[in-house]
């Protein structure tokens, strides 16, 4: 079977503001360090105390969001065996077909984080990377980076996995063949 490759769906408006949002923060607490360089405070010794605060916290930033941009997921590939979530330097993601029990597009979750949201571990920084748990549907892993394109793979002995390829239905039914045709292989081979 050859390899079908989705690529990741564009970042929501939401994914959008939040990720400008948060680079723009970061930005902003260097700004008293430059003033007070600018002003010659700082060669004095003045104001040490509050530059190295500001600029750890605006480091420690830089270094999350940096994080965030490595795992953002940057396509799906459906090969022969499994499903491989392709990230931008974090390593590839598989998802191996003997684990997933079913696939359908997921746009009742459309509303989230802003509404349902229990707890996530990152909700919209460069997309939603991680464990979340939902009001409404429990426990759920997501890898995504669009909340109108959303897709569940329901996984065996483990949380449902939430991804957004930018084709979510084409993406179903081509996952649903490969499935299908992965059970036929191996019926026939124990037959």
């Amino acid at each position: 079977m050859a390899q079908t490759r989705f690529d990741a769906a564009p970042l929501d408006s939401y994914a959008e503001q939040i990720t400008s949002g948060i680079a723009m923060l970061g930005g902003v607490l260097t700004l008293p360090a430059l003033f007070l360089y600018l002003s010659g405070m700082l060669l004095s010794g003045v104001a040490v105390t509050g530059v190295v605060t500001t600029m750890a916290v605006a480091l420690a930033m830089v270094v999350w969001l940096l994080l965030n941009y490595a795992v953002q997921p940057t396509a799906y590939i459906i090969e022969e065996k499994r499903v491989l979530i392709k990230r931008r330097w974090a390593r590839a993601m598989p998802v191996p077909f003997e684990q997933i029990a079913g696939v359908s597009t997921a746009a009742g979750l459309a509303d989230m984080p802003r509404f349902g949201l229990r707890r996530s571990f990152n909700a919209g920084v460069f997309g939603y990377q991680g464990p979340f748990r939902l009001e409404q549907y429990g426990a759920v892993f997501f890898v995504a980076t669009n909340r109108e394109r959303l897709v569940a793979l329901a996984r065996r002995d483990r949380t449902p996995l939430i991804i957004s390829p930018a084709r979510p239905r084409d993406f179903v039914e081509d996952l649903r063949d490969a499935l299908a045709k992965r059970r036929d292989e191996t019926k026939s081979k124990d037959a």
